[in-house]
């Protein structure tokens, strides 16, 4: 008789002490034996007493955590899963409030499926849906989210907000390249590596989390351009054209004008960005929901195009 499967919540965090004490509380209300998972929280140099905080919890499921010194999402993750002891690693990121099924959601389709990546959903938290930035954010996410299972090839992408993998995958695929701390979409990086080796997706409706995201004007706009410097890392690490991993920000003669004036003045554009910035502000204020998500979208693909710009630019110089 094959023993069930049992699985390692992994939960990278910074500085985010309520917000991961909520993941842990909701993880203590999960509808599957508490037997058949393990929590680990891994302190990513975190200041804001986390570590004290764990101390005094006392769940109903096993709970360990390790501190390091600050080294990025990637690092925190590959630490985690370094200290996994089941064999399906669950990622959930410490700003996502889980549902009581999302654990036995996630071992279902690992037991259903021999080896898959299985990715959970997290719409955005009640109250949480007020701001352009995560307006937008959401409706990147329901739009790249594919609905069903899907093969290798650039047909998904991967929201490492919520998955879960088999451990030996975890381990073969090499883990999370720490290299992208600095510009993020290690997520997309890892997924396209795991689509290398022809290991499918599947979506788990019942894997839900909620995302308790918040993002303010400034970060937003480094993200965004973050982004954009990461997409042609991307594209040079994995041979993908630029139009296929970024089609909006690289086609069309908007990004085309864009890119010009990134080139030709970027403080002249970057003032245009903020004005843009200013404009969801008050539209944020005004909570007028077609403006919010309008200003959102203009200010995410200014600065994605001038990240986009500048890492070109940078490769060429090196060239």
């Amino acid at each position: 008789m094959t023993m069930p499967l049992k699985a390692s919540v992994c939960i990278p965090t910074y500085n985010r002490r309520e917000r991961v004490l909520a993941a842990l509380r909701a993880l203590d209300r999960q509808t599957i034996d508490p037997d058949r998972f393990e929590v680990i929280v891994l302190i990513d140099g975190a200041t804001d007493g986390t570590e004290a905080a764990l101390a005094g919890l006392k769940p109903g499921y096993a709970l360990r955590w390790s501190a390091q010194p600050n080294a990025g999402s990637s690092a925190a993750r590959n630490a985690a899963a370094r200290l996994a002891r089941h064999e399906v690693i669950i990622f959930l990121d410490d700003d996502h409030v889980p549902v009581p099924e999302l654990v036995a959601a996630h071992l279902e389709e690992h037991e259903r499926n021999d080896d898959v990546i299985v990715q959970g959903c997290y719409p955005l938290a009640p109250g949480y849906d007020r701001m352009g930035a995560a307006l937008a954010y959401e409706l990147a996410r329901t739009r790249t989210l594919p609905a069903s299972h899907r093969p290798n090839g650039s047909s998904w992408m991967l929201w490492a907000g919520n998955f879960s993998v088999r451990k030996q995958t975890f381990r073969r695929v090499g883990g999370f390249d720490e290299d992208f701390r600095a510009w993020g979409s290690e997520d997309t990086d890892f997924g396209l590596r795991l689509a290398a080796l022809s290991i499918p997706l599947v979506v788990s409706e019942a894997a839900v989390s909620q995302h308790r995201m918040r993002v303010g004007y400034g970060a937003f706009r480094r993200q965004s351009y973050s982004a954009g410097r990461a997409v042609v890392r991307l594209s040079r690490k994995h041979g993908r054209p630029l139009n296929e991993l970024s089609p909006n920000e690289t086609t069309g003669w908007l990004s085309s004008v864009l890119a010009r004036s990134w080139s030709v003045s970027p403080a002249a554009t970057d003032a245009a960005g903020r004005m843009f910035s200013a404009c969801l502000w008050l539209a944020d204020r005004a909570r007028a929901r077609p403006l919010q998500l309008a200003f959102a979208r203009v200010v995410r693909r200014i600065y994605k195009v001038g990240g986009i710009t500048e890492e070109v630019a940078v490769r060429i110089g090196e060239a």
